[in-house]
């Protein structure tokens, strides 16, 4: 098989970022800062320090820049779950974990917030 015939399985087009976003899980307990590397209206990949075993439900908060300058930014609340978690090279003995989620049940207000700031990063 080539890799001509191989199907992209990612129904949205995933846009390289750097901001941070906070996931609590649904059980409630940490709170976990993390830095999403890219992001699509399907999900995200991030890094965090703290580790989230797959299909891990988590509150998500993004926290995405309102303008240019990126000195602001605008809370977008999301429902996400892990779909992949790899442990990855530690920093300063901590380990970090490169996370894969999934958004779930997107609320139509923050749908439009992601799509705006996606279509306003492509313009």
């Amino acid at each position: 098989m080539n890799k001509t015939s191989v199907k992209e399985r990612r129904v949205h087009e995933r846009h390289a970022i750097n901001v941070t976003l906070q996931g609590t899980p649904d059980q409630g307990g940490i709170v976990a800062r993390m830095i999403a590397s890219n992001l699509s209206l399907g999900g995200l990949y991030c890094t965090s320090n703290s580790d989230f075993p797959e299909m891990t439900r988590l509150a998500v908060r993004l926290m995405l820049p309102m303008d240019q300058s990126e000195t602001g930014s605008e809370p977008v609340d999301l429902e996400a779950v892990v779909v992949r978690r790899e442990k990855s090279r530690s920093t300063n003995g901590n380990p970090r974990y490169d996370i894969a989620l999934y958004f779930t049940n997107v609320d139509p207000s923050a749908h439009d917030q992601l799509k705006r700031y996606l279509n306003h990063r492509s313009g």
